[in-house]
């Protein structure tokens, strides 16, 4: 049932008894409210029975003025997808960033396989994060029998700095059953990422080259690069990486001459973006399953302190990254988080352990100052 579909069932069975709210829409869980003087509490039993009947599955939220009722879909099977049009989009994706890979180090991609065959290597690092990150989401989706998609790549090809791609995602076809659920879903994704990010990290400081050819490669940059007066910001994770392997005089300017740490670099600033405490972000899942309805005041408050930062950032180093989110975050993202088949289920010690580890691993892998000019 798509969500046209559900909103327009809802409606014929709701029958005008109670105020359809248009905005919920962009929420993705439509809402209907009514004065609590104009319905009872048995009609609105009723409503919810024949909802029900129909594989419609609804919460009610009684106040001392409204009654609110937030419905969405079950989980009865989805129409099957194939598998072609994801794997197009995957080949389309690897094209994209190999030829921004051989791009960024200088190559003409299209010149010939050889000058392409220089992006090989970031490609595959950064499509292997990518793919972990959303195949956390789709095995931990199939574990609670929830509808979900194969992960679709979406590519992007810019004569300019640029990582290759949009990102991936996934796209739920079901309801979530309950809390655990969600907390399981929305977290299986950054930890897979995180983790593979992890050991490309790992694999690119310890492929590093001397102090001489680092050196070269710096000077290099500082030439002729067109884009040598962009940096790459730092955050804990990273800057424990360069302590660990001795790694100062690597050039945050001309990261891109390193595929396996720039990949890396990429996938810990994603797991950040998507550890974001908002919306349905996968913090936002794991902020509804910890907090419930109290997740969207956390969520503004969090918002509210993009906004003087982004303000800092944009004046003084020209950095429009943040800006960017704020504009996305509240045109499609939002604050409020739809509510699972079963809110009244609580998380456990371990998993409430484990949603503190998760925003743990977001204060590690965020960056203030991710991109500026200097």
């Amino acid at each position: 049932m798509t969500l046209r579909e559900l909103i327009k069932n809802a409606k014929t069975i709701v029958n005008g008894r109670l105020k359809f709210d248009p905005f919920s829409r962009l929420y993705k869980s439509p809402v209907f409210k009514q004065s609590v003087h104009k319905i009872t509490e048995e009609e609105v039993h009723i409503i919810r029975e024949e909802l029900a009947l129909n594989q419609i599955y609804s919460h009610v939220q009684v106040s001392s003025k409204k009654i609110i009722l937030k419905v969405l879909r079950g989980t009865s099977a989805a129409k099957k997808t194939g598998w072609f049009f994801n794997l197009l989009l995957f080949v389309a994706t690897v094209a994209t960033t190999s030829a921004t890979g051989a791009l960024l180090r200088g190559k003409d991609p299209f010149l010939s396989w050889n000058e392409l065959s220089y992006g090989y290597a970031y490609s595959f690092a950064l499509l292997t994060i990518l793919l972990f990150h959303e195949m956390g989401h789709y095995f931990a989706a199939r574990h609670y029998k929830v509808q979900v998609t194969l992960p679709y790549f979406v590519p992007l090809f810019l004569p300019a700095f640029h990582p290759g791609t949009l990102g991936t995602f996934v796209k739920t076809r079901s309801s979530m059953p309950n809390k655990k659920a969600l907390f399981d879903i929305g977290i299986a994704g950054p930890l897979a990422g995180f983790a593979a990010s992890l050991v490309f990290l790992f694999i690119g400081f310890n492929r590093l080259p001397g102090a001489v050819e680092l050196q070269l490669i710096t000077e290099r940059v500082q030439e002729g690069e067109q884009i040598s007066n962009l940096f790459l910001g730092h955050s804990f994770l990273f800057d424990s990486f360069i302590k660990t392997f001795n790694a100062a005089n690597l050039p945050m300017n001309g990261l891109y001459y390193f595929p396996f740490i720039f990949a890396g670099w990429i996938g810990i600033l994603v797991t950040a973006f998507n550890l974001l405490p908002l919306g349905q972000l996968d913090g936002g899942h794991l902020l509804y399953a910890l907090f419930g309805d109290r997740a969207r005041k956390i969520a503004l408050a969090g918002f509210a302190l993009f906004v003087p930062l982004s303000y800092y950032l944009t004046t003084n180093y020209h950095s429009y990254l943040w800006l960017g989110w704020e504009v996305l975050i509240l045109i499609f993202l939002r604050f409020r988080h739809p509510p699972t088949m079963n809110d009244d289920q609580t998380l456990g010690l371990p998993r409430k352990i484990l949603g503190g580890l998760g925003f743990i691993i977001f204060m590690l892998c965020f960056s203030a100052l991710p991109i500026y000019l200097q």
